[in-house]
């Protein structure tokens, strides 16, 4: 597949750019459950897309699909949540493992609760009013208050703010880097590292996003053909009308919301970290996108920062397994064991190898971090689910 970049300034590249992928977006757009949310009270959205974006952080789409509507079943509010305790937590979040998530998620729902109680007891004191929802105006929106929310960080609280209040506010997650990044930098290193770092792509993203964003009233760029030497794809690539960028199978506003959407849709969907569909890749037939198809066709092997500490963990048999999926595992058979399970009992589930004279202390010391990590107690001789 033999493919060239147009040549373009900044500014033209970045309005072809924001073109190319609302119109790919129109018809590809995924349905997902924590889009396009009707809550009349943005609280409620900001609710719901705090779950969604914890559970997105380690979890493919496919599996989150699901679980996000069994969580809100089980915790519709965020005063549900805020309630709850380790426990219930948990078993809410059986599947989806990193169980610390979950554990996060509910502190930072408590976390909101208080400070909206703090709030609505000042505003009740001055109107002689009583109230025990919490609104739109005391879920935090700025980046400041989201920001002093212990597992909150940046990427996390620009998307509330983007998804939930429909404030645009630029953000980078790893679909958006990697689009960004190759669109206007090249490809990756061969470590899997940037050439460009993330203040580079944040001010960029930030450009962007204006653009993204202005009321389109005519396409007045017009990117030049481009022809695949060897390919069987239709060679016309000119840039759609205004009028056909508004009118894709799936229906969606240019609103800071569907923006993010779209690059992560376009980062899920086309450009992969492994294996990019560049057929289909319609900034790459438009000579938009810097990186090239010739880039990714002999990976290198991926080199390890050698500053990076090996995982703790221990070989079973001839394969090293890390600590934290024995972990995940003891939290998985707690879950269904309410009375609790012995320290040898716990060893034989999880451990195909099981010798409690070998594995005792190890064993007990990775309870140990489960304890003092708040997610297993121990009653005598016996562990279980912390209350």
């Amino acid at each position: 597949m033999h493919v060239r970049i147009i040549a373009m300034n900044r500014k033209d590249r970045i309005s072809a750019f924001v073109e190319t992928v609302w119109d790919w977006y129109g018809r590809h757009k995924r349905d997902l459950p924590w889009r396009d949310l009707r809550d009349a009270d943005p609280a409620e959205r900001g609710y719901k897309i705090l779950v969604s974006e914890v559970m997105l952080q380690q979890t493919q789409v496919s599996r989150v699909e699901i679980m996000f509507r069994s969580f809100l079943e089980r915790f519709p509010k965020i005063q549900d949540l805020a309630s709850a305790s380790n426990r219930d937590v948990i078993l809410a979040w059986r599947g989806m493992g990193y169980n610390s998530r979950a554990l996060r998620l509910r502190d930072a729902a408590k976390i909101i609760i208080t400070r909206s109680s703090v709030a609505c007891f000042l505003m009740e004191h001055r109107k002689g009013e009583t109230s025990n929802e919490l609104t739109s105006n005391e879920f935090p929106y700025t980046m400041e208050d989201l920001l002093q929310i212990p597992g909150i960080g940046e990427y996390t609280a620009a998307a509330i703010r983007n998804f939930a209040f429909n404030l645009p506010t630029p953000c980078i997650d790893t679909n958006i880097r990697r689009i960004l990044h190759r669109t206007f930098v090249g490809p990756e290193n061969a470590d899997g590292t940037w050439r460009k770092d993330d203040r580079y792509l944040f001010e960029l993203a930030g450009e962007i996003l204006e653009v993204a964003l202005k009321p389109v009233t005519h396409y007045s760029l017009r990117v030049p053909r481009f022809v695949h030497a060897t390919s069987n794809q239709p060679t016309s690539n000119e840039p759609p009308s205004a009028e056909h960028a508004f009118s894709g199978q799936k229906s969606f506003q240019r609103t800071a919301a569907d923006w993010h959407a779209a690059l992560m849709d376009y980062g899920s969907l086309v450009q992969t970290k492994t294996n990019p569909k560049w057929n289909v890749c319609p900034l790459t037939a438009k000579g938009i996108m810097k990186a090239m198809p010739k880039d990714f066709l002999d990976p290198k092997p991926e080199t390890r920062n050698p500053k990076l500490q090996k995982e703790p963990g221990r070989l079973v048999g001839s394969t090293f397994i890390p600590n934290r999926i024995f972990r995940g595992k003891v939290v998985e058979i707690l879950r269904d064991a309410p009375k609790g399970l012995t320290l040898d009992h716990i060893g034989r589930e999880v451990c195909l190898d099981w010798e409690k004279r070998v594995h005792q202390k190890w064993l007990s010391e990775l309870l140990s971090k489960l304890m003092k990590d708040a997610f297993v107690q121990r009653d005598e001789s016996r562990y279980r689910l912390r209350e």
